[in-house]
């Protein structure tokens, strides 16, 4: 007999599922600490809010370009494989999933599924889809595309870094180890029904299915060019991919075919290279319309009565880290790793990155929002790095290569390599673009000994940090989430536990256990939680962060 289902036209978690304080809005104003006077935060608070707030009042119009202008292009926009800060947000204009988050960023309501329901023993999902909905090239979306796209983010030749989220699925072990030719937890018994099975009840699967990951693709269109998908993207989001050339710009235009209410320019135009005060200048020239400032771009913005209403600073959910490979001596010696914690003046960094960041002193952002009052810390002390160094067998300290791409992150890597020069350790800084970097930190045979890297929550659970980046079952030897390589079972063990249990306030108790333990074994060195000093010029409207997603480019607008 079938189990009877509960149907759900918009999910709410209940407080028995999960911590309320988890579902509060995930960005935030900047801290004071971020600007020379407290009241200049409060004004650029106020300014904030009451711009979100016009901008909620006014009606949005059709038309125009959005100009954008980024430092450098992207590893891909295939949803399967980019999913950076950056990345993310253009995705959304390309593609859409069953799931997706109100505006608030803390409500799943239906995206292309009509309705939806999750059996009573919390396995399996049913989704049926919304009639009508088209990709770019005008074939209907069928629940045939997601269990293609599904079992792709599964299938190890794509290489893709969500291939981890979707493991709870019935099967998907089997077919990711090429045991089976299909994921039995995946089907279509008919066009418009998806069924999605999962081995065990995973509370914060729904989430998993609101990220680009589980957006569908028209499966003979990447049969058609495989791995050359990312030149040929088709999605049934608001727009298309009409010119790309790689490093110079990217052009959006209209998906004909699409039926939703978003998307109001015409089209999104970006283009790439240059440092931030130089695309602030041109925000400021009016030749593009919104990009992230500088640090003292930010400071002058703050200070000028007729540009203060021009800067819209945020907080993301993130953590910027130094992951320390727990696979590559020394650092296979949590003495070392120690020793590092303990080696680095975060505070100092802190200075050196221009105020856009306030130190991390744990794993799990605050703006989650999140506190752990029993998690073990590391002040800066190079007397207790140099004991723990001599303890682990390295009275005269080591050499080793700290990899980085960002500038924000070398200047701390530069900082860093005075601290740990202190301490006996000689850091030779190597600097590369994005996506080689994340090619070579995310594979097992590139032996990255420690690199410079950040992590925004994909959903608002704490498990998409602690899980996700700490649970050594999910390792894969390319495209691998926890750069650290750390694998600890008795962390494995306690995660496992805390996937399944729905009590919130046993959650909060295994969460807050884990970060201790993964804190105490120290593959990272937790440095900041970085801040987005946003200019945007004044005929952009709708610019207003989104909790889930950064930026929602399809919602923003240009007056006349």
């Amino acid at each position: 007999m079938e189990a009877k289902r509960t149907k759900v036209k918009a999910f709410t978690p209940r407080s028995d599922e999960s911590h309320v304080d988890w579902q509060r809005p995930l960005l935030t104003p900047f801290s004071s600490a971020s600007f020379h006077s407290v009241a200049t935060v409060a004004c650029l608070v106020l300014l904030l809010f009451t711009a979100a707030s016009l901008a909620a009042a006014e009606t949005p119009r059709r038309g125009g370009t959005l100009r954008l202008w980024f430092a450098q292009d992207w590893r891909s926009l295939d949803p399967a494989i980019g999913w950076d800060d950056n990345s993310v947000p253009l995705q959304k204009l390309l593609f859409r999933g069953l799931l997706d988050f109100d505006a608030s960023g803390t409500r799943l309501v239906p995206d292309q599924a009509s309705d939806w329901n999750i059996s009573p023993d919390g396995k399996t999902y049913t989704f049926h889809l919304k009639p009508g909905v088209r990709f770019a090239h005008g074939r209907e979306v069928e629940a045939e595309d997601y269990v293609f796209s599904f079992e792709r983010i599964l299938d190890p030749k794509t290489g893709s870094a969500g291939a981890s989220y979707f493991m709870d699925i019935a099967g998907a072990k089997e077919f990711a180890e090429g045991k089976a030719t299909h994921v039995t937890g995946l089907r279509a018994p008919d066009p418009r029904t998806v069924v999605i099975e999962l081995a065990t009840p995973v509370f914060t699967f729904r989430y998993v299915l609101t990220m680009m990951f589980a957006s569908a693709l028209p499966r003979e269109v990447v049969r058609q060019y495989g791995n050359d998908f990312q030149y040929h993207m088709i999605g049934s989001g608001p727009y298309q991919v009409t010119e790309w050339r790689r490093d110079v710009r990217i052009r959006f235009g209209r998906n004909p075919h699409y039926a939703g209410t978003d998307g109001w320019v015409d089209a999104v135009e970006i283009q790439f290279g240059g440092d931030d005060s130089l695309r602030v200048m041109m925000v400021e020239r009016g030749e593009i319309d919104r990009t992230q400032a500088d640090a003292v771009s930010a400071l002058r913005f703050g200070r000028d009565s007729r540009l203060r209403s021009w800067l819209h600073p945020v907080s993301p959910v993130k953590t910027g880290y130094l992951f320390l490979n727990t696979e590559v001596k020394p650092f296979d010696d949590r003495r070392v790793r120690q020793a590092m914690n303990h080696a680095v003046d975060k505070r100092r960094l802190m200075k050196l990155a221009g105020g856009v960041a306030v130190v991390a002193d744990g794993i799990v952002p605050p703006s989650m929002p999140w506190t752990n009052p029993g998690r073990p810390g590391y002040e800066y002390s190079p007397d207790k790095a140099r004991a723990l160094l001599r303890e682990a067998g390295y009275p005269d300290g080591f050499k080793t290569a700290l990899w980085v791409f960002r500038p924000i992150d070398q200047r701390m890597a530069e900082g860093m390599q005075q601290d740990l020069r202190a301490v006996g350790i000689e850091v030779q800084l190597n600097s590369i673009s994005r996506s080689a970097f994340e090619v070579k930190a995310r594979s097992r045979a590139g032996k990255v000994a420690c690199g410079v890297y950040g992590w925004s929550q994909d959903y608002p659970d704490p498990s998409n940090f602690l899980d996700v980046l700490f649970n050594g079952d999910r390792i894969s030897d390319q495209d691998c989430n926890n750069l650290a390589f750390y694998n600890n079972p008795e962390v494995n063990r306690r995660l496992a536990v805390a996937g399944d249990c729905l009590d919130s306030v046993e959650r909060l108790r295994f969460y807050r256990e884990i970060e201790s333990l993964v804190m105490q074994d120290a593959p990272w060195v937790p440095l900041y939680h970085e801040q987005y000093p946003i200019i945007c010029h004044p005929r952009l409207h709708g610019d207003v962060p989104d909790p889930a997603y950064l930026w929602r480019y399809e919602n923003m607008w240009l007056a006349e």
